[in-house]
């Protein structure tokens, strides 16, 4: 059976927390850090810039990017590297943009929105700490996870790091969470939420 958690603009605080707390505890694999390691690739339309250390390139029309199991899509993409010339943020415009990416137990994380800002993280060195990789999800943002859960708001930040998340909505819009419960040995699937049925539209008078 499937739950699903809604939260008016008065309780949206306590949602909030929810979620941080439900999703540590639901989702704890984190994704693949191999991903890190792995050169990127990125095919558009259209490119804008150098491939010079502490560069900025923009690549516009038919935006995909790939790095291991990273794949984010959209119509529009500014990719920022650093003195070594890797990634260290992509903000990705599109109708919707999209993200998708394996976890190290090879289960599939898939989000869209209208802007996704992605910080893949660093690793420890010996003159900085290490930072975790985030992805904040902003404008009817949705973010699906098989067999995990489901969260659907005007933003939502997702550390991919260890799978938690917040979420938030504007005015009186609401944040929805649908916690996915693990399927026991030999069980059938969880099937989803039903959608309430649409009212019959009554006849017209003579």
């Amino acid at each position: 059976m499937t739950s699903t958690a809604r939260s008016s603009r008065a309780s949206a605080n306590v949602l909030l927390a929810l979620l941080g707390i439900g999703l540590l505890a639901s989702m704890p694999a984190a994704a693949k850090k191999s991903d890190r390691e792995q050169a990127a690739n990125v095919t558009s339309k259209s490119f804008d810039g150098s491939q010079q250390p502490n560069g900025i390139q923009i690549f516009t029309t038919n935006v995909v990017m790939t790095q291991g199991t990273l794949k984010v899509t959209g119509s529009k993409a500014t990719v920022y590297t650093d003195a070594d010339n890797s990634i260290t943020r992509v903000v990705i415009d599109g109708n919707p943009a999209t993200i998708h990416q394996l976890d190290d137990t090879d289960q599939p994380m898939d989000g869209h929105a209208n802007n996704i800002d992605y910080k893949p993280g660093t690793d420890a060195t010996k003159t900085a700490p290490a930072t975790s990789g985030v992805a904040i999800l902003t404008g009817n943002a949705s973010v699906k996870q098989p067999n995990k859960g489901d969260a659907a708001g005007d933003k939502l930040t997702y550390n991919t790091d260890d799978s938690t998340m917040k979420g938030e909505s504007n005015g009186e819009g609401v944040v929805v969470m649908n916690f996915q419960p693990k399927p026991k040995p030999g069980a059938a699937p969880a099937k989803p939420a039903a959608t309430p049925a649409t009212p019959a539209t009554p006849p017209k008078k003579p």
